[in-house]
């Protein structure tokens, strides 16, 4: 990808927020009984995974961004699902567990139990891919008798395998999965990862103060707009002896608060003034800390007040909301996205990056 910048538009419209990046649910068309290699991340998703026929291939996201197959049974007794989506923030850690929540909450599994634990996982044959794992007992399903999760990122890229059976349980689950996985064919190396750390409950959760939007300037808001632009995640490049760059130390991750079962703020090593606020399983995330554009602008203006900012982070985009006087709550964070206070947009994916500027944002 070439992160250079189209231009800058400024609008004057109200943009609509962008909360549902997954809605429209495109078909893929793949031939039948011949394996289909992911566009952007290399991934060779083949026909037949753990024994079952490849079904539906649906596409969540425009340009492949976000795909998901379909592994269904004949006689209904198995399924496997498996996803492929853009990882633009957060962390395998933090996605793991909104995917067990999603397992945790569905009436089908008839409140699952953890068997062995949330264990580290890696794709066989590429130990530097690490990610994690869990198995489901569900003793009080009539349907199903366990189910299992696994998920790891590929060099910018989240890899989702769920799987679930009729029949077979934790033990022959996890032989099951860990099978399938292995039938994937993934790409050559070029980012090393450090071992994913699972996600605990932070012992002492953020204490919030009533916060109010910010006054704003044209120049914080331009400069907000192009921080966001630069290096979107999952672009590194291979040293230039072609082997993996040296991984960074893995952040470890803690659950704070939520707004409800799939709304859930996470903050990594500790932080005590950012989060991520989590919505859904898919990726899509709010990013809420110290304002960076205010930072550096505050070496010029030595008596002001360091803001937050709120943004939004898709497949595709990211959009910087009105920041705040003080670390906003998640309740105050989802009043200002649902007010559709955007202050500035800009596209992380493409050949070409358009940064826009709401024409507000530059009149004080």
């Amino acid at each position: 990808m070439r992160s250079s910048i189209l231009g800058v538009l400024f609008l004057t419209g109200i943009w609509a927020l962008p909360m549902a990046s997954a809605s429209a649910q495109v078909p893929i068309e793949i031939e039948v009984g011949a394996p289909w290699t992911h566009p952007h991340s290399g991934i060779t998703v083949p026909s037949e995974l753990g024994g079952l026929r490849r079904g539906q291939a649906t596409q969540f996201a425009e340009d492949f961004l976000n795909i998901g197959f379909s592994f269904p049974s004949p006689d209904g007794t198995a399924e496997i699902s498996l996803y492929i989506y853009r990882d633009t923030n957060g962390a395998v850690p933090v996605w793991f567990r909104q995917a067990q929540t999603g397992i945790e909450l569905r009436d089908i599994y008839a409140k699952p139990e953890l068997t062995f634990g949330v264990e580290q996982y890696g794709w066989p044959g590429a130990e530097e891919w690490q990610g994690l794992r869990a198995i489901y007992a569900t003793p009080n399903s009539r349907q199903i008798a366990s189910t299992a999760v696994v998920l790891f990122s590929v060099d910018g890229w989240l890899v989702k395998m769920r799987v679930s059976s009729f029949n077979k349980g934790p033990e022959e689950m996890a032989l099951m999965i860990d099978a399938a996985f292995a039938e994937l064919t993934p790409p050559n190396a070029k980012v090393a990862q450090s071992p994913a750390i699972a996600v605990e409950d932070c012992e002492e959760k953020l204490k919030f103060k009533k916060a109010r939007d910010a006054k704003t300037d044209g120049a914080s808001s331009i400069l907000g707009a192009l921080l966001g632009s630069i290096v979107p995640r999952g672009e590194q490049d291979e040293s230039e002896e072609g082997e993996a760059a040296t991984p960074e130390p893995a952040s470890v991750w803690c659950r704070d608060g939520s707004l409800n079962p799939t709304q859930v703020a996470y903050r990594a090593n500790g932080a005590t003034d950012a989060y991520l606020l989590a919505i859904g399983d898919s990726g899509m995330g709010v990013s809420v800390g110290p304002d960076a554009a205010g930072q550096i602008l505050q070496t010029e203006r030595p008596d002001s007040k360091p803001n937050y900012s709120i943004t939004l982070i898709t497949d595709s985009r990211r959009v910087n909301y009105a920041p705040q006087d003080r670390l906003p709550s998640l309740r105050r964070v989802m009043e200002v996205l649902n007010a559709n206070q955007a202050v500035s947009s800009m596209s992380t994916w493409g050949d070409e990056n358009t940064i826009n500027i709401q024409s507000g944002a530059l009149e004080n």
